[in-house]
């Protein structure tokens, strides 16, 4: 019997490499477009956010409100406004971009809306004007 020596194939381990570093590059450049994509957020929808979020913190005083004048504590309503006012704050800049007149107007009826509140005024005059802010910010959130 004649021993023949087996020829390596190989085309079979190049195809093999080839196809190790096709597939390394191709999850390497879906990794990079998923981290980029997940870090770059529209700064005008982080702004409508707080928007809303100062929005729904009126919803919170304007239930608050009215139980203070009913003997219970003007904490609660006080905490619920000054977290709304701090998240339409945080984003003013960018809504300014947006709208500048109506962001002036918002920051001074917050505020008034504070002043009054601090005051210890009827719920009728604060919940007006508690209204009218909260309509004014999801007007800024729903363009």
């Amino acid at each position: 019997m004649v021993y023949r020596e087996r020829k390596r194939n190989r085309l079979t381990w190049l195809s093999g490499l080839a196809i190790i570093i096709v597939a390394a590059a191709a999850l390497g450049g879906i990794w990079l477009v998923l981290r980029s994509g997940s870090t770059s957020v529209d700064p005008r929808v982080e702004a409508r956010a707080k928007a809303l979020e100062a929005a729904q913190g009126l919803e919170v005083f304007a239930i608050e409100y009215p139980q203070a004048a009913q003997g219970a504590e003007l904490s609660g309503a006080l905490g619920a406004l000054a977290r709304a006012q701090t998240a339409f704050e945080s984003a003013r800049g960018q809504l300014a971009q947006m709208d500048a007149i109506a962001v002036d107007q918002i920051a001074a009826d917050f505020h008034l809306l504070k002043a009054k509140a601090d005051a210890r005024a009827p719920a009728t005059q604060v919940l007006a004007l508690a209204d009218e802010l909260r309509g004014k910010l999801l007007a800024l959130a729903n363009p």
